[in-house]
């Protein structure tokens, strides 16, 4: 991303009414334990509110949204010996994914963790599934309601549609399989598959 775009979403970010269950402000550098559980609280929200991404951003305050920069760097952080990144990386399950930015704004340094959403269950941190309840992270064992909603918000791939996909991409060993499957799951259409060729 570049400058530009990464002071562009820091100011969309600040213009927000408040911190939310997808969007978190961190003055400065949090336990490692916490940052993990934020993951988590913001990856399960964002699933919930429909979103692709929830955002725990440090170096600005959390009720001025003043800009305050931060001296964090999530590159030589560490948990214990080992590297924070790949700490937290360990401890997501499943591992949706995360990125980090570190962007030199005008009024100091801003570190930006953007988190992907749950998508087929709830992210755990360690064992442990967290969400966020307005600007409070909590364990999501005790929101059941909430965890219904991220087990029902699964994506059925199969359905969906592939853009820029032509035949030459299709594996013939595997259209084969599939059409050997159909043929037993659907044997009274068997004679229509064979005459697609």
């Amino acid at each position: 991303m570049t400058l530009n775009n990464q002071l562009r979403l820091i100011e969309r970010l600040r213009r927000e009414s408040g911190e939310s269950e997808w969007l978190e402000f961190k003055h400065d550098y949090y336990e490692p334990q916490l940052i993990g559980e934020y993951l988590s609280a913001l990856a399960n929200s964002a699933c919930i509110l429909g979103k692709n991404v929830g955002y725990l951003v440090f170096g600005i305050n959390d009720t001025t949204h003043e800009v305050v920069g931060t001296q964090f760097d999530p590159i030589t952080a560490k948990k214990g010996n080992q590297n924070l990144l790949l700490w937290l990386s360990l401890g997501l399950q499943p591992n949706v994914g995360f990125e980090y930015e570190i962007v030199e704004h005008p009024d100091g340094t801003v570190v930006i963790f953007k988190v992907n959403a749950a998508w087929d269950r709830p992210v755990r941190f360690y064992g442990t599934a967290y969400i966020r309840v307005g600007s409070s992270k909590t364990q999501l064992s005790n929101h059941p309601e909430k965890e219904r909603i991220i087990w029902t918000r699964r994506t059925d791939w199969s359905g969906l549609i592939c853009e820029r996909v032509s035949f030459d991409d299709l594996d013939l060993v595997a259209i084969r399989k599939a059409r050997e499957q159909f043929i037993i799951k659907h044997p009274g259409q068997a004679s229509e598959l064979r005459s697609m060729g």
